[in-house]
């Protein structure tokens, strides 16, 4: 029996120029598009910056870099989601697997992920791990006019969706 949800972003959860005054500030905004959405409840927020600060999420991607914060346990978690905010400017997030000697990562796009059960949400996650490892894609996302935009390119899984 397949379990595996369909998935695909939404540009209600997708935020463009964003300003944010550091790290916390862009994991709670972008949360802020899952709460108001009723994806998550309000006590989601406070669920990701604390595993952020256990467990880092920033990864040095190219030709800009990303964080994917979540939380450790989806007890906040009401639907299976993925909301995003694409910064003005680029905030510090600690390198994921790095060490206190590792250069923070300048993060340009913040994924925050809602998951209810990484196992039975395989399409979210595989959608967002071909936008992170594509540099076109990413240039592509990078540039999005709208939130619409942003989501067709991300839902249609490479840069020539920005054609």
């Amino acid at each position: 029996m397949n379990t595996e949800e369909t998935f695909a972003l939404d540009p209600k959860c997708v935020q463009l120029q964003v300003k944010a005054a550091d790290w916390q500030d862009a994991i709670r905004s972008t949360c802020r598009l899952l709460v108001d959405n009723g994806y998550v409840l309000p006590d989601y927020p406070a669920d990701v910056i604390e595993r952020e600060l256990q467990w880092a999420t920033g990864l040095p991607t190219m030709p800009y870099a990303v964080a994917i914060p979540h939380a450790l346990k989806p007890d906040n978690v009401v639907s299976a989601k993925i909301a995003v905010s694409l910064l003005a400017e680029p905030v510090s997030f600690k390198q994921s697997g790095g060490t206190e000697e590792d250069s923070p990562v300048d993060a340009k796009i913040v994924f925050v992920l809602a998951l209810k059960d990484s196992s039975s949400q395989l399409s979210l996650l595989q959608n967002l791990m071909v936008a992170i490892s594509d540099e076109d894609m990413l240039a592509a996302l990078a540039t999005a006019a709208t939130p619409e935009e942003f989501c067709n390119i991300f839902n249609g899984g490479s840069a020539a969706a920005a054609i």
